[in-house]
C-alpha cells in the first residue's frame, strides 16, 4: 500500500487542485473504494483523526486500500498531487 500520509504530511497540496483530483474518475473510483465497507471505516478514520490518532485513521483505512486497484490509483493520484 502506498502511504499517502507520509506524501500529505510533507506537503500542502492546494486545496482547489485536491478537490479537482477527487471529483475526477480517479477520485470517485477511490471514494467508492473507501465506501466499499458501508462507511464505517472512513468514520473509524474521522474519528481518530478527531483525537488526534494518525495511527488510527491508518488502521481504519489500510484495509480498504488494499489491491491492485487502490495501488493503481493511490499511486495515479500521488503523481498529480
Amino acid at each position: 500500500m502506498v502511504d499517502l500520509s507520509q506524501k500529505i504530511s510533507n506537503s500542502s497540496p492546494d486545496p482547489a487542485r485536491l478537490k479537482a483530483l477527487l471529483t475526477g474518475p480517479e477520485g470517485q473510483a477511490l471514494i467508492r473504494l473507501l465506501q466499499s465497507d458501508g462507511g464505517a471505516g472512513l468514520q473509524a478514520a474521522a474519528e481518530a483523526l478527531r483525537r488526534g490518532n494518525v495511527e488510527g485513521v491508518k488502521a481504519a483505512i489500510s484495509p480498504l486500500l488494499e489491491g491492485t486497484e487502490a495501488e493503481r490509483l493511490t499511486q495515479s493520484l500521488e503523481g498529480k498531487l
